[in-house]
């Protein structure tokens, strides 16, 4: 029994800086918004209406990520991405299963600007974590 349990490899796990974290959290839409705001008003309303969703679905999925893994944004990004775009399959197959028309617009409406700003919004979020993340957390346990 010895035998099998020496052989598995140690798992790496993290300790997530809370105040980085949350600070990160909450900094990454509102940084994205005021960057973009020159370029036009579309990442305002987008901290609006996905805001709820990206805190909603964003912090157990990033939370469960940085446990495990040290924060990368490309990572985290692509993460990002890939967590948006099951929850708006989810929701697609949801909605043609009530045979709801009007779902299905505004979930095609709305996965236009969320397919893009999440990744923004993921990557942001993993250099803002980085940086304000303090030593003791930056090493595996």
């Amino acid at each position: 029994m010895t035998e099998k349990t020496a052989n598995k490899k140690r798992r790496e796990t993290y300790v997530i800086d809370p105040v980085a974290f949350f600070a990160a959290l909450f900094g990454a839409p509102l940084v994205v918004a005021v960057v973009g705001f020159w370029i036009g008003g579309i990442p305002i309303a987008a901290v609006v209406f996905g805001g709820p969703l990206y805190l909603v679905v964003g912090t157990p999925v990033l939370l469960w990520h940085l446990a495990r893994h040290a924060p990368n944004s490309w990572t985290i990004a692509g993460l990002a991405f890939l967590s948006f775009a099951v929850l708006i399959a989810a929701a697609g197959v949801y909605s043609v299963l009530l045979d709801e028309d009007g779902i299905i617009q505004f979930l095609m409406f709305f996965a236009g600007f969320g397919l893009v700003f999440a990744p923004i919004w993921g990557g942001v979020f993993g250099i803002l974590y980085r940086q304000f993340r303090r030593e003791i957390y930056a090493k595996p346990i």
